[in-house]
């Protein structure tokens, strides 16, 4: 199984990719788009072999849910769904 941990809002890939460089660290990086929509990515292996990824997602739009899934999400509607778990010894 791959660990991967995420970082987002990057506010500059370039500096981040400059202290991997100074740094020594051996990285990848990748430019996704679709759309007209472009983000990019920088991924690397912490020492314990976690796969970090950088990106400036938030360049991403953020569409509302909507119907059901938005209603089901509401803080009403979770208070409604979540019952007491009874833990017994």
């Amino acid at each position: 199984m791959m660990e991967v941990l995420a970082f987002q809002r990057c506010e500059s890939m370039e500096a981040v990719e400059k202290k991997l460089k100074e740094m020594e660290i051996e990285y990848v990086r990748a430019v996704v788009e679709e759309g007209g929509i472009q983000v990019d990515q920088l991924f690397f292996h912490d020492p314990d072999a976690f796969m970090i990824e950088i990106c400036n997602c938030d360049s991403l739009p953020v569409i509302p849910l909507a119907g059901e899934m938005a209603r089901s999400c509401s803080r009403l509607n979770i208070r409604q769904l979540v019952q007491p778990t009874q833990i017994h010894p």
